[in-house]
């Protein structure tokens, strides 16, 4: 029978499994960089939908109130607005509602439409008024950047609105500009502009 050997056993190692510090640094290195990636790709995703959103209400305003002024001044007639001082930032008029034939003149709403723009406020103002001028109603339209009101002068090019050049060439003519800020961003600009033909009366 032969004997084996004496073995000695390894030597048990005085550390315990784990990771080194440089394993644990590049780690937290490599999950800081995930987590900033994904809260800048959050962060421009809110910013492009500010900015989207901010240009389609801008624009909805704009149309909205090119088309209520239009509405209003194709139903008025050129020497009623002309009698109550027209100018670049105001407007007022009265709606035709009809045509009386027995007397051969034109029937008029018991309300007058007036807009006003207010440079400070960047702000149109319509407003509805009794034949007495008591306030009937008023809406507000924010971040209109100009004054809105033109006509059409004997040579034919656009002016200021005024009495003569309406009263001359039957033509008013809207330009709508509003502003919107977006941070980080260049103002969101939209303007419209509209031609109404006036009724001659």
């Amino acid at each position: 029978m032969r004997l084996k050997p004496f073995q000695r056993r390894p030597a048990l190692r005085n550390r315990t499994a784990g990771f080194t510090i440089i394993e644990v640094l590049f780690v937290a290195l490599a999950l800081g960089a995930v987590t900033a990636a994904f809260f800048y790709a959050m962060s421009a995703g809110q910013i492009s939908f500010n900015l989207s959103s901010s240009k389609i209400k801008l624009q909805a305003q704009v149309r909205n109130l090119t088309a209520w002024i239009t509405k209003d001044a194709h139903q008025a007639v050129s020497w009623d607005i002309a009698n109550n001082n027209p100018g670049p930032g105001y407007i007022k008029l009265r709606q035709v509602t009809g045509w009386d034939s027995q007397n051969n003149s034109f029937l008029w709403s018991d309300y007058y439409i007036e807009y006003t723009y207010d440079a400070d406020l960047s702000t149109i103002t319509r407003r509805t008024s009794d034949l007495s001028n008591n306030t009937l109603m008023t809406w507000t339209f924010d971040n209109i950047t100009a004054a809105p009101f033109f006509t059409v002068n004997s040579s034919g090019s656009p002016v200021a609105l005024n009495a003569n050049d309406l009263l001359t060439s039957k033509k008013l003519i809207i330009t709508i500009t509003g502003q919107n800020q977006v941070i980080g961003f260049q103002p969101v600009v939209y303007s419209l502009t509209e031609e109404v033909q006036i009724r001659n009366g």
